[in-house]
């Protein structure tokens, strides 16, 4: 059975996986600062006055990295930061989630069934 195995083409995913990065982190510092979601509606309702700091536990508070002098590094650095970490949890689960699967111990084949070796 041939079938389609993203493996098969590792290094250009991989290579697409690098652009995506790195235009990510290069564009993220030029993202619009009008407020969306929920900061939208506490400035549209006139309760936006009333919020505190930021939680002491996140990661990376407001999208920043602390210590960083230029915005646009600290910005592209918690976007690189961010991706790693959810690189690092997806590649996780489907490892975990591949592993259970029956079709690992298939004996591979080239195609040559029947024929003897010499």
């Amino acid at each position: 059975m041939n079938a389609y195995r993203v493996t098969e083409h590792r290094k250009r995913w991989i290579i697409l996986a690098l652009i995506t990065i790195a235009i990510a982190c290069l564009l993220s510092p030029w993202a619009s600062s009008h407020p969306d979601g929920l900061e939208r509606v506490a400035e549209d309702h006139g309760f936006l006055h009333q919020e505190t700091a930021v939680n002491e536990l996140a990661a990376i508070p407001d999208y920043e990295v602390a210590g960083i002098p230029w915005a646009a590094v600290s910005i592209g650095l918690a976007g690189a930061i961010g991706i790693m970490i959810m690189a690092a949890v997806l590649f996780g689960l489907t490892r975990s989630l591949t592993r259970s699967g029956g079709d690992r111990n298939e004996q591979r084949t080239d195609g040559l069934e029947g024929i003897d070796r010499i």
